[in-house]
């Protein structure tokens, strides 16, 4: 019995030692673990500016605080709307914006944006035309859409200049967001 147990014992040190000899150290390519790089949401970052303001205020029911403020169940409201009328976030410090997103209010499809200009800014007095959007309709209520574009240029405003809504005179949307989006995605 004593001979067995010395015996496993003994086979299993020689099956250690040859695994340990016998494995070389295999060469793989060095990779840092954080290079990978995300579409991101940087909205928060940013202040928004309106140049047509709800008659409540910013902070207000339907003020344009609730253009950014994630909630789908929100939204901005101008009355009457204009055809010069924009909306501007800006960045303490530059981004790479190549996506936003809209998302329509829950009511009325035609105070939805109908046509658009989304521009970056590195001073906020020169623009970039970045997107530009003729007809675009949503075809449900609290419905966002996506639209991207190429952008390799940090920029530290930008402003999306609304010039038609669907139908009325009245403007609504529940939400805007500016996504960053690293140059190898675009």
């Amino acid at each position: 019995m004593i001979f067995f147990q010395n015996a496993k014992k003994a086979f299993c040190l020689i099956a250690v030692f040859t695994l340990l000899l016998g494995c070389g150290k295999e060469e793989y390519p060095t990779v840092d673990l954080f290079t990978w790089k995300a579409k991101v949401d940087v909205t928060a970052k940013a202040i928004l500016t309106v140049n047509i303001e709800n008659g409540a205020g910013s902070s207000g029911g339907e003020g344009s605080a609730k253009v950014i403020d994630n909630d789908f169940n929100s939204k901005f409201l101008i009355n009457p709307y204009q055809t010069n009328f924009y909306m501007q976030l800006s960045f303490p410090s530059p981004q790479q914006v190549a996506s936003y997103t809209l998302t329509s209010g829950g009511d009325a499809p035609g105070r939805d944006p109908k046509d658009w200009k989304f521009s970056g800014s590195t001073d906020g007095t020169t623009w970039v035309d970045l997107d530009t959007r003729t007809g675009e309709t949503f075809s449900g209520r609290n419905l966002t859409k996506t639209y991207s574009f190429k952008n390799k240029v940090l920029y530290n405003h930008y402003r999306i200049s609304i010039s038609a809504v669907g139908s009325g005179s009245l403007f609504q949307l529940s939400e805007w967001r500016l996504i960053e989006v690293p140059e190898e995605q675009q």
